[in-house]
């Protein structure tokens, strides 16, 4: 209570925060960057499922932020190819890995059946669209984080926009589109999270 009282306390803006992860896009770009001739950063360092997921906990909300962002959920869609035991097993992994490397929090897996190898599964981006809008409309957040470079999300970002949403952008380089750089409040270049 002191600290209100005397010239100590700094008000900070909060800001709810959701990350939307597009785990199929994810995995399929940082897959290719290897494919490339990209060195990964020491494996140690991130969690990598081959054709399932990729991620590591992230260094982008810190203490010197003019805002304070609580990060209420970071969503991660994927899909998996295999049965009910495979799909559990995949959910319990994703489920212990940390979003943020400041945050003991971790990724909620949203995980569809996938039948073929090489068909991306148009459930993940259709669940994931429906997701973003429903808690833009809802006003649970005021900042999407949405890792994915994936043109396909050009119109949900304009409707964030056109609804006071601050939005970030998460991608690698690999197949970026350009129109994504160009509307987001702040990009996250995973490059340079996940590659020497």
């Amino acid at each position: 209570m002191a600290d209100y009282l005397n010239n100590n306390y700094q008000f900070k803006p909060h800001r709810k925060v959701m990350l939307f992860i597009d785990g199929e896009n994810m995995v399929c770009r940082y897959q290719a960057m290897i494919t490339q001739g990209l060195v990964p950063k020491q494996p140690e360092i991130h969690f990598h499922d081959k054709d399932v997921y990729i991620w590591t906990p992230l260094k982008i909300f810190t203490e010197e932020s003019e805002y304070h962002n609580e990060i209420i959920r970071a969503y991660y869609y994927t899909s998996v190819i295999g049965d009910d035991i495979k799909l559990n097993s995949v959910f319990n992994n994703m489920k212990n890995i940390q979003i943020l490397a400041t945050t003991p929090q971790t990724l909620y897996p949203v995980i569809f059946k996938k039948v073929i190898k090489e068909i991306k599964a148009k459930c993940v981006d259709i669940k994931m669209t429906v997701d973003i809008l429903s808690h833009v409309y809802q006003n649970n957040i005021d900042t999407v984080c949405l890792f994915s470079g994936d043109g396909d999300y050009l119109p949900v970002v304009k409707e964030i926009i056109s609804k006071g949403k601050r939005i970030l952008i998460g991608a690698f380089s690999n197949g970026l589109h350009s129109s994504l750089i160009q509307l987001a409040d702040a990009v996250i270049n995973l490059d340079t999270v996940f590659f020497n």
